[in-house]
């Protein structure tokens, strides 16, 4: 690379942003419309970070995350001032039955106070003694595990056949590390506030109702050609406006006695050299070794942060080849039934056009903290495990007419008991360096979701 510019040729900004991921690119995008002075570099060739979506063969595959809960209205509106109301999909209401294994078979979960009354899912005595859980003291504990708290207030049936499932399912984690206070807030909120869950949710609902306040009512959606568009929409003025460098990395950062952060982006066409304010870093904990400045601190426990492997696996059959409906938005197979796999979804009755005329798309997920050696074998080793997974459980008959196999080496933050503390880190560094802002997926939850509420809760930074 070329030496580096003098700092009287530096460019002035507000805001350099370090990488491209889902978290990046929003934080990028929302400064840019507010007429801020914003730069965006990526060590990758393509923007977009573990959202990945292409379509082969009639498939269209998600590599990475494979839908999107929308939870709030700002995220919603949102969407629709980036031009992507038309193109969303909500997904298929069939997607509101979740299955989950129990005794080789699949039973559909409860979805009303009916069908948990009848579920098999769990014992006479089990659903007894949830009964009591409006009675039950609140922990006096600051942090507690998901195996604690379920187990403590609902029981262990609803914790294997239920909660723990859950965890496999948006984590890939293990409920016996897993902090309830920060992966479910709002769970945890619930006991803290009321004392109560199921209390608590009745109170909070009445409460609602005599303010008047309308809930937001969650939508699982994704985006015709599948949830790149979302990351496309959000790079393409940054790509335009040539404030987004990609294949680039930080050569030097260094903040300045007047306050301002010297900054040399190192690029295939050489370096660019920019003077900002402010400097967000969006990549995961794991790599904080490799930007400059963070470097130099210790911060050995975050870049330890544990960020499991994990597989996806999308396999296309015909649908004659199923005997299963696939009614729902797929299955999840709790740690107790000793499955090879994490749980699949059924993609093509998720949303419409995800395989061809009278074919069908599954996107199995195997790994995550309990099983990481799964997640590492080979696609033929792979497939030939997942189909041992789905044949009994579907009807399932024959080889796949399509597969594609994604690695993710280190996937999904994982919100373990003591997350706290890592949030904390994260808040003292802020506070001894200003301008300084570390962002991301282990801060306000890992969905697209929370990533997006997250930017958009962001202050505006000081010009520069």
């Amino acid at each position: 690379m070329p030496a580096a510019s003098p700092p009287s040729s530096a460019k002035d900004i507000d805001s350099l942003v370090v990488g491209a991921g889902i978290s990046g690119l929003a934080h990028a995008r929302i400064r840019h419309d507010k007429g801020q002075r914003v730069h965006i570099l990526d060590t990758q060739e393509e923007p977009g970070g573990s959202v990945r979506s292409f379509r082969r063969e009639g498939f269209l595959v998600e590599e990475g995350p494979n839908s999107m809960l929308v939870k709030s209205q700002e995220v919603w509106d949102w969407l629709g001032k980036m031009g992507l109301g038309s193109r969303i999909v909500e997904a298929n209401p069939a997607a509101n039955r979740r299955y989950l294994v129990k005794d080789g078979r699949l039973v559909a979960m409860p979805s009303s106070p009916w069908s948990a009354v009848k579920t098999p899912l769990y014992s006479p005595a089990a659903k007894l003694r949830l009964l009591a859980e409006p009675f039950l003291p609140r922990t006096k504990l600051a942090d507690e595990s998901v195996t604690s708290f379920v187990s403590r207030r609902m029981g262990p049936e609803f914790l294997e056949y239920g909660i723990s499932a859950l965890v496999s399912g948006i984590f890939a984690g293990d409920p016996d590390r897993l902090s309830l206070t920060h992966a479910f807030p709002k769970v945890w909120n619930l006991e803290q506030t009321y004392g109560s869950l199921i209390g608590g949710a009745l109170r909070l609902r009445r409460h609602r109702r005599k303010a008047g306040i309308k809930p937001f009512k969650s939508r699982l959606i994704s985006f015709r050609d599948g949830l790149a568009e979302l990351t496309a929409a959000l790079a393409q003025p940054l790509l335009q406006d040539g404030l987004l460098s990609l294949s680039s990395r930080l050569g030097t950062l260094r903040r300045d006695p007047d306050g301002h952060w010297h900054v040399r982006v190192l690029r295939p066409d050489g370096e660019r050299v920019l003077r900002c304010r402010e400097v967000v870093v969006t990549i995961p904990l794991h790599q904080y070794g490799e930007i400059p400045f963070l470097r130099d601190l210790d911060l050995a426990e975050l870049t330890r942060h544990p960020y499991p492997p994990l597989s996806t696996l999308v396999l296309g059959f015909p649908r004659t080849a199923i005997q299963h409906p696939l009614d729902g938005f797929g299955a999840l197979f709790p740690r107790r039934e000793q499955r090879f796999s994490l749980g699949t979804i059924f993609s093509s009755t998720l949303f419409p056009l995800r395989a061809p005329q009278d074919q069908v798309s599954l996107m199995t997920f195997i790994g995550g903290v309990r099983q990481p050696d799964n997640a590492r074998m080979e696609t033929p080793q792979l497939v030939e495990r997942v189909l041992a997974d789905l044949s009994p459980l579907l009807g399932l008959r024959g080889d796949p007419s399509f597969l594609h196999h994604s690695f993710w080496p280190q996937a999904i933050p994982q919100y373990n008991v003591g997350h706290g503390e890592v949030l904390a880190q994260l808040d003292q560094l802020e506070t001894r360096h200003p301008g300084l802002r570390l962002r991301g997926n282990f801060r306000g939850g890992p969905g697209l979701h929370d990533c997006l509420a997250g930017a958009l809760a962001e202050p505006s930074p000081t010009a520069a």
